[in-house]
């Protein structure tokens, strides 16, 4: 997921192929790609970038949680 910041910096250097999602979509990481006008180095460099910023954020919540990320279910 894309912060709104890192969002509105794929939209300015590629807006011709990057596009905010209208309605409140980038609230929730959400970013339009066109593909056809997209390279694969292009696709393959923002997907890599979403990637590691969700590894970088599952990371920090695992060492939030108790028991080093495993969470119980008292049900």
């Amino acid at each position: 997921m894309l912060t709104l910041e890192e969002q509105a910096a794929f939209v300015e250097e590629a807006p011709e192929i990057f596009l905010p999602i209208p309605g409140g979509g980038g609230k929730m990481g959400h970013t339009h790609i066109r593909l056809a006008a997209a390279s694969e180095d292009v696709l393959t460099g923002a997907l890599r970038t979403a990637r590691k910023l969700r590894i970088v954020r599952m990371q920090r919540q695992a060492e939030k949680t108790p028991c080093g990320g495993a969470q119980r279910n008292n049900r």
